[in-house]
This record gives C-alpha cells, structure tokens and sequence, in this order.
C-alpha cells in the first residue's frame, strides 16, 4: 500500500510541474539551424493574372518553405511553397501592373530569412479573356451565351470563372441578377430561361475567386417562344418497330438493339414519372450504341431538354450515366430510313476534373438537371430514339449500360 501512495504522489507532482509551465514556453520545438539563407537566383515568368517565380534555394538543412508577400486587392497576403519545389505560383490578379513580392526563406523553427525582393507583371486576367469571347444569342424560353478559356487548358493557374447573367427590371430601375454559370472549360455555352416571348435588356459579366469582375456586356434580346411537354402522353415503343441501322453501330458488326429494362424495379416509364429520384435502367453488358424509342403522342417542334443523371453512392459522372448520345426522331417509324439526327452530345464536367473526381459545383449542376438543346432546324416528330453510345463506366467501350433518373422536354406544340 505504501508503494502505491508513493506512486500516486510522483504522478501528481508530475501533472503539478507541467500545469505550472508558463505559456510564454510555446513556440516551434526545433530550433536547429538558426536563420536560413535568402533564396538566389530569382527569376520570373508573368501568367495570366499571376506569376511563376523560381530560385534557387539556400542549403540550410532546417528550411521548411518559401514565404512570398504581396499586395492582392489592397490587402498584404502571404503565399507558401514547400522546400521540396523550387518556385511558388501566386495568382489572383486582376490587373497588368508591375508589382514587388518580397520572398522569405523559412525554417522549421519559423525563423525568416532576409528579404529577397522581385517584380512581377502579371498577364491579362482570364476573367477579361473570356469576356472579350462572349457570344449572346436569343434561344427557346431565354438567351443562350458561347465563351472560351484559353488558359483552361494550361491550369498554370486556377482559370475558373463564373459567368453571371442579369436582366434589367424597368420597374424597380435595376439590375436583377438571374443566373450565375461556373466552368473550368476551355469552351463552353449555357443557357439563362424561363423567360416569355419578349425583348428584355441582358447584361454578362465574368469574375473569379478572388472577386476580380469585368464590365457588364449589355444587350437587347427577345426570347423564342416554347413550353414544357407534357408527359402524360409518352409511351415506350420498343419492340414494335425495326432499329435502324445508321451512324455509329456495334465495333463487332453485329445490329444495333434496343436496350431493355433491366427488371421490373426500374423501367422506361421511369424516365417520364416526373420524379427525380426514380431511374431507368437498362439491362448490363449490352453491345454500345443501344436504341431506346418512345412515343410522345404527338408531333413536337422541340426546343431543348432536361436530363437527370443517378447519383450513385453519392456521386455523378459515373457508372451507367450517360457520357455520349445521339437523340433521333421520326413521325413514320415503321420506316427505318425516315429518323433523323436532331441531337448528339458528349457530357462535360463543369471542373473539367478527370472521371472519379467532381467538384462541388460539378454535383450541384448534376443534381439540378444538365440542359441540352436539339438543332434549330430539327421538323417537328412525334417519335423519338435515345441513342446511348456510351456511359461515364465505359468510355468509348463495346459494352456498357444505361441509367437516367428523368427527362423532360421544351418545344413548340402544333407545329
């Protein structure tokens, strides 16, 4: 028993001698080394709103990063680069001033070395390249806006925009922001609607992250008229009508089918029960392209569609979503030769990020539905045909499979 008391008291005077350590203690626990050299040898290369800075760093065995400081936006900010690399990428300008950047070798016990100092002129912003590419066109039920990202392609530095649309309100005698559109894409087009057939006065503008933001692009527009479609008069048509054999068709030889409901739980009519989170399914392993038809009820000048894909296990762009289609159609479907093409896409993630990897703003735009137009010049048809060729599991693979939660259509009816 007397040894446990000892025990206990040499536990308690231990736990006593650390609470009475003075906060004044806390700091970096490695000091070896003391101050590290300057980086050397600095040289510079201007981006489009940023710069790459090199050097060469000091032989110091403690150094830990590279420091740079500037002024973003008025503000003094820091920007760090790991010893393992040899330049540091600061971005976020939005003009093509010159500017000094004092850079700081640091160490593990966060001690700075002297001041380097370099000057930078930083590129034109991507923000105002892509607003010198705007294109503004009226479109069914709004406007629809072309651009391109040259600097997309580089990823030198984060190039990503948003694209904001606005409509100016003669009652309240302003601006009314009414889209907003995110891309990562060296090319890319989307689509403001909802609107009725009439001239509107729209303003684009572009910014970035950093809140860098162009002038606003004005423009006098009127919407062509369309409307929703009903879907109470769709009807799946497969099996009663022979699969044309066109454009791209199985790598084996073998014709085309139509791809069937992979069982009971998830049929076609799930793609038209105006609930978005119920999917049809196909059946797996089906030779690519796969036809899919259905009946509308009647003939439809159309405008535009709604796709939603199925989230699985939480995410999009995967699996059996559909990543390239075609969408055909006919009024006279018992003849094979009479369909025609008047849709193909390739689906794009808004990030540009490669298959397994989304972004935020990638599940946000796939969980609101991804919009797509048919071409201006499409007849008015009564039959369609999903052409599946290829799904985001099996990219330009021979085999593969087809899921979409919903479809909805725009157009012009009794045309």
């Amino acid at each position: 028993m007397t040894q446990f008391y000892i025990r206990l008291i040499l536990v308690l005077a231990g736990v006593l001698a650390l609470l009475s350590c003075s906060d004044d203690n806390f700091g970096p626990i490695d000091r070896r080394g003391g101050i590290p050299g300057p980086v050397s040898d600095v040289r510079v290369e201007n981006l489009a709103g940023g710069a790459r800075i090199s050097y060469v760093l000091p032989s110091d065995e403690s150094l830990l990063y590279v420091k740079a400081v500037y002024l973003l936006n008025g503000e003094e900010v820091e920007s760090k680069a790991s010893y393992l690399t040899n330049n540091i990428v600061l971005e976020g300008f939005g003009d093509e001033n010159e500017r000094e950047v004092t850079l700081y070798a640091v160490s593990r016990a966060e001690e700075t070395s002297s001041p380097v100092t370099a000057v930078i002129k930083p590129l034109q912003a991507p923000v105002f390249s892509v607003f010198e590419s705007l294109d503004v066109q009226e479109t069914f039920g709004g406007i629809v806006v072309n651009f391109e990202n040259p600097h997309a392609a580089s990823r030198s530095v984060n190039s990503n925009v948003v694209v904001g649309t606005l409509r100016w309100d003669q009652e309240l005698n302003e601006w009314e922001e009414i889209g907003t559109h995110y891309s990562g894409l060296t090319k890319d087009q989307f689509a403001v609607r909802g609107l009725e057939s009439k001239p509107y006065r729209f303003g684009i503008f572009v910014r970035d992250r950093w809140d860098n933001h162009t002038d606003t692009l004005v423009t006098e527009l009127t919407p062509i008229y369309e409307e929703e479609i009903s879907k109470s008069n769709w009807r799946d048509v497969r099996g009663r009508y022979p699969v044309p054999q066109v454009g791209i068709l199985p790598v084996s030889g073998n014709p085309m089918l139509e791809g069937l409901d992979y069982s009971g739980a998830y049929p076609i009519t799930n793609l038209w029960d105006g609930n978005v989170g119920s999917f049809f399914h196909t059946r797996s392993g089906l030779e690519m392209p796969i036809w899919i038809p259905f009946d509308l009820g009647e003939p439809i000048k159309l405008s535009r569609y709604q796709i939603w894909q199925r989230s699985v296990a939480g995410g999009y762009f995967s699996h059996g979503n559909p990543h390239e289609w075609e969408i055909w159609g006919t009024n006279t479907p018992e003849d094979p030769d009479s369909w025609v093409l008047i849709a193909h896409e390739v689906m794009e993630k808004p990030s540009g990020l490669p298959v397994g990897q989304n972004s935020a703003d990638d599940r946000a735009v796939a969980a609101a539905g991804q919009e797509y137009d048919f071409v201006l010049d499409a007849p008015a048809v009564r039959y369609l045909a999903w052409k599946h060729i290829d799904n985001w599991a099996s990219i330009q693979g021979e085999f593969g499979f087809l899921h979409i939660n919903e479809l909805s259509l725009w157009g012009q009816r009794n045309q």
